[in-house]
């Protein structure tokens, strides 16, 4: 199979497009929701005569996230870029694993490896949040932490696909093959849960005039976007892949026909 990053790095793009869509229909209002709670609380918190500054400060802020909605679908394509580079890795490392499957086996195991290292396995740790929530001066330790913790879980994910790669290539079959698997799914979950329990978590509290509900529909809206997000590039990939080798397989017949013809014809 020839070398498919070109193409999950153009897919990646169109998905972060996609996925920059969805969240600006779905999650922006939540963010717009989350300002306006924030600019309210502050205001109450103002001293007399701080109100009309703080309202002020507020339609600066909203006015500034109708230009961000550009910048999202913007940084929403550099991710997708990024994630179609990790898909490819991990696509390549299943490949191996399960040599005897298909393509879209191939992309939909690397899709869900992708989304659950990266995507959902850190949300658990660190959930995503809306605006309102967290400290400047925590930032650069939360974020480094963060990327430690994705870093670290994808290392793992890519661990358990060295070995399931190893078990094939040593010709385990039977009970000997499953022995195999269960012994590194129970290695993952201990590292997993050692990487999970070590490395520190957000230590922003959320504050009191946020509602649970807020949180919970910003969570839910992220969280989907990074499984379309990974799932578009998954069965974009191997889709396309798809589409190129039928349409080469048919071009090809005709001239396989045309070179059969003259030697029926004796």
């Amino acid at each position: 199979m020839r070398n498919i990053l070109p193409l999950a790095l153009i897919i990646g793009a169109l998905a972060g497009l996609l996925v920059g869509g969805f969240m600006n229909v779905f999650n922006v209002p939540v963010m717009e929701w989350a300002i306006e709670l924030e600019g309210a609380a502050a205001a109450a918190e103002a001293p007399v005569g701080g109100e009309e500054e703080e309202a002020t400060g507020l339609y600066a802020t909203l006015e500034s996230l109708g230009a961000q909605r550009i910048g999202l679908v913007l940084g929403l394509m550099v991710l997708g870029v990024v994630y179609g580079a990790i898909f490819t890795g991990l696509f390549h490392l299943v490949r191996r694993a399960f040599p005897g499957w298909n393509i879209w086996a191939w992309a939909l195991i690397g899709g869900v490896l992708c989304f659950w290292s990266v995507s959902l396995f850190t949300q658990l740790k660190y959930p995503l949040n809306p605006p309102g929530i967290g400290e400047d001066s925590s930032l650069l330790s939360r974020q480094g932490f963060q990327f430690l913790f994705i870093l670290l879980s994808v290392a793992a994910v890519i661990a358990v696909s060295l070995v399931l790669r190893f078990t094939h290539e040593a010709g385990r079959e039977g009970s000997q093959r499953l022995l195999a698997y269960a012994g590194t799914a129970v290695a993952y979950v201990v590292v997993a849960a050692i990487v999970f329990v070590a490395i520190p978590g957000n230590p922003d509290p959320i504050p009191e005039w946020i509602p649970d509900g807020l949180v919970i529909l910003f969570r839910t809206f992220s969280i989907l976007g990074h499984l379309l997000l990974w799932m578009t590039i998954a069965l974009g990939v191997s889709g396309y892949i798809r589409y190129r080798e039928r349409g080469l397989s048919v071009t090809a017949s005709p001239a396989a026909n045309h070179e059969m013809t003259p030697a029926s014809r004796q």
